[in-house]
């Protein structure tokens, strides 16, 4: 990303291409760091504050999160040069593991209308049995971490 950052340097405003930065941030204390440094450089090089917004990202849902990212909540408060939605919370979900072992995407579980529990009942063997309770619950996890992530969307980027 560094490399990315120094050519938007060296094409005065460049960075007015992009509406805006989304900068996902999880609360290990190096990510976290990397957070503060992207949020450094996009302010160093002109991106307005309002262009900047920091996400939640993998946070479990007993987490507090003005205590688990309070580095970033006392940057906000010093610099001003992000935005910071506490409602911009992408949730922990065990989905995205989930869909690598049945080779979906999320939209695609997500939208799927296959009745798998209706199956399960006409399933004839065990490993038809397994494949259909799985997909009962990616479908599950999947609709949940789609309303999440649109919750997210609609959090940081409200309609003007």
């Amino acid at each position: 990303m560094a490399i990315h950052f120094k050519l938007m340097q060296q094409y005065h405003g460049s960075h007015e291409e992009f509406d805006y930065f989304l900068v996902p941030t999880v609360k290990d204390k190096k990510p976290m760091a990397d957070t503060v440094n992207t949020i450094r450089v996009l302010s160093s090089i002109g991106v307005p504050r309002q262009k900047v917004r920091i996400v939640f990202n993998r946070v479990d849902v007993e987490d507090v999160i003005d205590t688990e990212f309070a580095p970033l909540f006392g940057l906000a408060e010093l610099e001003k040069s992000f935005t910071l939605n506490p409602g911009a919370i992408i949730y922990a979900n065990e989905v995205f593991d989930r869909l690598k072992e049945v080779g979906k995407s999320l939209c695609e579980v997500s939208g799927d209308a296959t009745d798998y529990r209706a199956k399960l009942r006409q399933a004839r063997d065990d490993e038809e049995r397994a494949f259909c309770l799985k997909m009962v619950a990616i479908k599950r996890l999947a609709i949940t971490a789609t309303k999440n992530l649109d919750g997210v969307f609609n959090t940081s980027f409200p309609a003007v």
